[in-house]
């Protein structure tokens, strides 16, 4: 069993019955992540962690390898209790949670945010995104008015292993797209999916129109994409259906192929 331990604090593998606590922690800070949260860890806790204190439950933080990746990893749920903020524990149990993805051979980390204002509590992730800057995450992503009009998704990226010099060679197939749905934890943004087929057999840009129409009936706000970089094709196709690049993750799938991320705002 994987644990790190200073004085009274320990960080230690979730289990069956920690799991009712860490949802009522996210609860306290945000609902529709507790739903989430609920639905991640239904379908398996394996890579969730609990930060304890003096053996009792004070904080969440899991992470995963994100699969098709040559060793990035997803940071999942972190939160810590409201009454233990700003007391240098949740660093602590980020820390902890870095090395032990050092120690599974992780080569890079991502970890999602938000910079919603509650009406009342203010900016009730802005502990969170200290942290992650505190610990070395960098900023690599601003997506605005992703969750919500005026709540934009920010996503950090931290480097864990030398990067290596790679010779990326270009992958010619074409991109067929497959389905479109709405994100979850988002008020109308949407996200189309794809799949590589062989050259010729790809959506063709006036093949976007008929997605476009239908999203604007569900009242769509925008459309999200992504591509490796190393997909020729795909920023041909994307701003030919009149997309915008909106930013990357430097290195997500492997050293030299970043993820290359685009929208259609309505």
């Amino acid at each position: 069993m994987v644990c790190r331990t200073e004085g009274n604090l320990e960080l230690r593998p979730m289990m069956a019955n920690d799991v009712s606590i860490a949802l009522r922690i996210i609860h306290d800070y945000d609902e529709d992540d507790a739903d989430e949260a609920q639905e991640t860890y239904r379908r398996g806790i394996d890579g969730q962690y609990c930060l304890c204190e003096n053996r009792v439950v004070i904080g969440v933080v899991g992470a995963k390898h994100i699969p098709d990746t040559d060793g990035a990893f997803g940071l999942s749920w972190t939160y810590l209790q409201r009454d233990h903020r700003r007391s240098g524990k949740g660093t602590r149990m980020l820390n902890w949670m870095i090395e032990i993805m050092k120690e599974q051979d992780a080569r890079k980390v991502f970890v999602h945010a938000s910079d919603y204002i509650d009406p009342t509590d203010g900016d009730i992730y802005r502990d969170a995104r200290d942290s992650y800057l505190q610990v070395g995450f960098v900023q690599e992503i601003r997506q605005s008015d992703y969750y919500a009009p005026g709540e934009s998704m920010l996503v950090y990226g931290m480097r864990l292993s030398p990067r290596e010099v790679v010779n990326v060679v270009l992958n010619l197939q074409e991109i067929k797209l497959t389905d479109v749905d709405e994100i979850p934890e988002t008020n109308d943004a949407y996200w189309l999916a794809w799949e590589l087929v062989a050259q010729g057999q790809g959506t063709k840009p006036q093949d976007f129109q008929r997605i476009f129409d239908e999203v604007r009936g569900w009242g769509g706000r925008t459309i999200y994409m992504a591509f490796p970089s190393d997909v020729a094709n795909a920023s041909t196709l994307v701003t030919s259906a009149r997309f915008k690049t909106s930013g990357r993750l430097i290195d997500y799938y492997e050293d030299g192929i970043d993820e290359v991320h685009y929208r259609y705002d309505f």
